[in-house]
């Protein structure tokens, strides 16, 4: 039979880096973990990008809908990099009163490149001690066909009514129970159909080398 022992404090201090350190716990034995993705965020492994300034969001064409090679926000990875999509959050402040909207969040196996579209915006690391905008890189609003879509995987679809305002759509992976790994080529992308679709978007993500998740 084996026990499990912890240090019963409620503040501990910060040990320094490769210290060993034993298990820490409430008072009563309760023991404290860490969400694994918290660890990454302090290691720098985790990035956002928004799309859509503080009070400008970005619109779609008018009466557009969902087309293949048209995503309207993705994210390209390089070959030699892998990322974990964590949250995919878009808001759709508002839109035409001709067209009912749809919204799909999706993955592909190679690189839908630049298009003809805006790049940006730039990536951000969410431990701010960290420099850098990570080895992806992000575009917006095609106006002409990107490279055609392989190995498409849909994560989500979402529809909302014509002349829609202030809508809330979220794909999380912890709410899904699935954490896809993109290995790079690859693209994590939102296709938006709908009538001049105004709309914010932020996404979540891990970066690292690919080898560290290889099977």
């Amino acid at each position: 039979m084996s026990d499990i022992r912890v240090f019963a404090k409620n503040a501990p201090g910060a040990a320094g880096d490769g210290t060993v350190v034993g298990a820490h716990g409430t008072l009563y034995g309760d023991l404290f973990t860490a969400d694994s993705f918290q660890g990454l965020v302090v290691a720098g492994k985790v990035f956002s990008a928004t799309w859509g300034s503080v009070t400008t969001p970005l619109a779609t064409p008018a009466t557009t809908a969902i087309a293949a090679k048209r995503p309207q926000a993705w994210i390209t990875v390089p070959d030699g990099k892998v990322i974990i999509p964590i949250a995919v959050h878009i808001i759709v402040e508002s839109a035409g009163a001709t067209t009912q909207g749809e919204i799909a969040v999706a993955t592909t196996q190679n690189s839908l490149g630049a298009g003809t579209s805006t790049v940006g915006p730039t990536p951000v690391n969410l431990n701010a001690a960290v420099t850098g905008a990570g080895s992806c890189t992000t575009y917006s609003l095609a106006t002409a066909d990107t490279a055609a879509e392989v190995g498409l995987i849909e994560l989500r679809r979402f529809s909302f009514a014509a002349s829609a305002v202030n809508q809330d759509f979220t794909w999380a992976a912890k709410q899904e129970g699935v954490y896809p790994i993109l290995r790079g080529a690859a693209t994590l992308a939102a296709y938006i159909g709908g009538n001049a679709v105004g709309f914010y978007m932020n996404v979540v993500w891990v970066e690292d080398t690919e080898t560290v998740f290889t099977a």
